[in-house]
This record gives structure tokens, sequence and C-alpha cells, in this order.
């Protein structure tokens, strides 16, 4: 009887690419952006602080881009979407306005309206989002509801639908809103070195 050897063959199965969580770095774009719309609606800047936040502004379009990629690679289309939003309205939008209501000349007309509008779309949604988030921790929450106020605030007033006496409201909406967020930040990289830091319970406890 022939005797068959038998060969055992190894099969290695890499997992699918994935990336660690970007949202630290997200979050203190976010919050630097907060902190100086709060700062220029108060009078801390001197002249030309729109220019200086519009470029700023996209310059954080790209971080925005890549860690909403990043975030929708990972399967969070929640995060994922969010942050691509913010990179078009608060980044790209945003950014290109300032820049440019700051450069043109007088004699051209700018409509600024067009970013209130988009401020507004942006301020909506994040407002719209939050009975999704009532279980989420009191960190998120807080950001999607002052930031929708926030947001909301500047655009009804850049649109001219509002008085601009609303954008200090707006303003210390964004000042809690970059406060929230820096928490968080705080909470995150310090838990991935084993310091847990509690980012709060949800304001809603799930039904059994």
């Amino acid at each position: 009887m022939e005797n068959n050897n038998i060969q055992e063959v190894k099969v290695t199965v890499n997992p699918e690419n994935t990336f660690g969580s970007p949202v630290p770095v997200l979050n203190l774009v976010f919050a630097t952006l907060c902190f100086c719309f709060w700062a220029n609606t108060m009078g801390f800047f001197t002249d030309g602080a729109v220019l200086a936040i519009g470029v700023l502004q996209l310059g954080v379009f790209v971080t925005y881009t890549v860690g909403g990629i990043i975030l929708l690679k990972n399967g969070n289309a929640f995060g994922g979407n969010t942050f691509m939003i913010f990179a078009t309205v608060f980044g790209g939008i945003a950014g290109t306005a300032h820049v440019t209501m700051s450069l043109v000349p007088a004699s051209i007309p700018f409509c600024y309206q067009i970013c209130g509008v988009a401020f507004i779309v942006a301020g909506v949604f994040l407002l719209i989002m939050l009975p999704g988030l009532k279980y989420a921790c009191k960190c998120d929450f807080i950001m999607f509801l002052f930031g929708g106020l926030g947001v909301l605030g500047y655009g009804l007033t850049g649109a001219g639908l509002a008085p601009a006496v609303l954008n200090y409201p707006a303003a210390f909406c964004l000042l809690i809103d970059g406060i929230a967020a820096m928490w968080q930040i705080m909470a995150l990289m310090l838990g991935w070195c084993g310091i847990e830091i509690t980012q709060g319970k949800p304001f809603f406890t799930p039904k059994n």
C-alpha cells in the first residue's frame, strides 16, 4: 500500500487594515476654532482677525477631511459624516469666505449671506442629531447641543436674519463647546494611558 505524505499548509489571514481613532486631534481643531470665534466676537483680536481665522479654517480643512475619512474607514459612519460636514462648512466654505471677504476690494460685491446659510444648515444638522445622542456621554451631547446653538446663531446673523447682538450668546455657546471638547481630549488621551477620566454619564438612561 502506497504511503501518501500529507504536507501541512499554514494559512495566515491578515485582518483588515484599520486606523486608530483621530477624535482627539479633530476635537483639538474644533476647540481651537470655537475659542477663536469667541475671542474675536468679544473683541480680543486686532484688525485682520477675520482673515487670520479664515486661513486657520482653510488649514484645518485637511485635518477634518482626513479624520473624517479615517472614521468612515473604521466603520464610524456617524462621526465620519459629522467631521466631513465640518470639513465642508467650517473649513472649506467658511474659510474661503472669510479669506475672500478680507481680500476682495470694496468695489467688488461679496455676499457673506451665503456663508450664513451654510452655517444655519450646519447648526440645524448638529441639533437634529441630539436624539441620537441621548444615551451618549455628556461630553458628546454638550458638544452637539452648544455647537449647534452657536453655529446656528452665527448663521442667522451672517444671513441677515437676526441682529448682530445674537453673536454674543452664540460666542459663549462655542466657548462652552470648546471647553467640553478639551475635556474629552484629556479623557481620551489619558484613558489610552491607563488613567480613567469620566466624560460624564448620559443624561438619559437606556430602557431595559
